[in-house]
């Protein structure tokens, strides 16, 4: 299974031209060899009520990628804790309620 790697501002360029030029999708994947599903997502998501316009749609795919959820990073405290409650037979959802409470910071990001 091959790797995936995010388009780059450049590749969103030549996107941009090759749609505005009239290319249909799969010429403009074939052209840069990427998979023309790529392409269509690509156009798809980005592609707003002037177009499809390169900077727009870097900034569009960077906004999507800060707003993921990322991982939460566990202190030891809180995983001790988290063990000391599963030892106790809390659930899940007991614990993760508690935590919220009790921690600084929200353990869900949205």
């Amino acid at each position: 299974m091959q790797k995936y790697t995010q388009l780059t501002c450049e590749q969103r360029y030549h996107i941009y031209l090759l749609n505005k030029q009239g290319y249909n999708q799969t010429f403009i994947a074939k052209s840069m060899g990427r998979n023309k599903s790529t392409i269509s997502r690509e156009l798809s998501r980005n592609t707003g009520k002037r177009g499809y316009r390169h900077k727009q749609a870097n900034r569009l795919a960077d906004e999507r990628h800060q707003k993921k959820n990322k991982a939460i990073k566990l202190t030891d405290s809180v995983k001790n804790y988290i063990s000391e409650k599963l030892k106790e037979y809390w659930s899940p959802e007991q614990i993760m309620g508690r935590l919220e409470c009790i921690t600084p910071k929200p353990l869900t990001t949205f």
